[in-house]
């Protein structure tokens, strides 16, 4: 009998997913799609929390008064993001102190353990990772669990708004003899690191995510959408592109 309640739980929530509605309880889920949604919720909350920890040295680093209080606005966007995921996951049943606290290195991409030590730097990481963070929001937004994805409307909107101030800075140092160089060289150093954030192409975890409408594109296609809008870009400001590539 309980093989027949866990096909038949199966069945009627896979009949929503493909039906386009939202599932908004566990009690509509296997343990499967749970699993796989804390997964990737997980990893959101802590990229959204480590994003704002790297920016924070830069309200004080910033070069202007006007700068530090964009700065100083972009990390209280990132905490509010991140506390909006962890209270979805709290919800969930996740225990969240500890995430925060003595699980994060499990979680953490390793992009943010890499240094920013220029202004350069800096606005080049905004306008490279903040807009692939916010293609992945786009699945996210669109995806099949309904807490999640209506939460992800407002903070892709205002990911969009961050990727804005990294495109200003790129654009305005990248127009100058002067700092042209060191943009180039901020670009080489973070292109590769980005661009590895969207994972290998392919595999059978991300054919799950789409299967259960979690992710809605494998993540070279991801990769692919976000350099088809950088390149044109990048390049009109005079900077040399690094090839896109597959990650293996």
């Amino acid at each position: 009998m309980l093989v027949m309640d866990k096909k038949a739980r199966e069945e009627a929530m896979m009949q929503k997913i493909q039906s386009g509605q939202k599932l908004e309880s566990l009690d509509e889920v296997t343990e499967e799609y749970k699993d796989n949604l804390l997964k990737l919720m997980i990893a959101q909350a802590d990229s959204e929390l480590a994003g704002a920890y790297g920016y924070v040295p830069w309200i004080e680093g910033a070069p202007t008064m006007a700068e530090k209080l964009a700065m100083a606005t972009i990390v209280k966007d990132e905490m509010r993001h991140a506390r909006a995921m962890y209270e979805l996951l709290d919800r969930l049943g996740v225990d969240t102190d500890k995430l925060i606290n003595e699980d994060k290195m499990k979680n953490r991409m390793k992009v943010f353990y890499e240094p920013i030590r220029t202004w350069s730097d800096l606005v080049m990481f905004n306008f490279l990772m903040d807009r692939a963070a916010g293609h992945q929001l786009r699945d996210a937004a669109e995806c099949s669990w309904g807490p999640w994805s209506r939460s992800m409307v407002q903070i892709e909107k205002e990911e969009w708004m961050h990727v804005a101030h990294g495109e200003h800075w790129v654009k305005k140092l990248s127009a100058s003899e002067t700092t042209r160089p060191d943009v180039q060289k901020s670009l080489d150093f973070w292109f590769p690191k980005v661009n590895k954030i969207f994972g290998k192409p392919h595999t059978d975890t991300n054919k799950t995510f789409q299967k259960l409408k979690l992710k809605q594109r494998d993540n070279h296609e991801v990769r692919l959408s976000w350099y088809k809008e950088i390149l044109p870009l990048l390049e009109g400001y005079g900077l040399t592109v690094p090839a896109v590539e597959t990650v293996e």
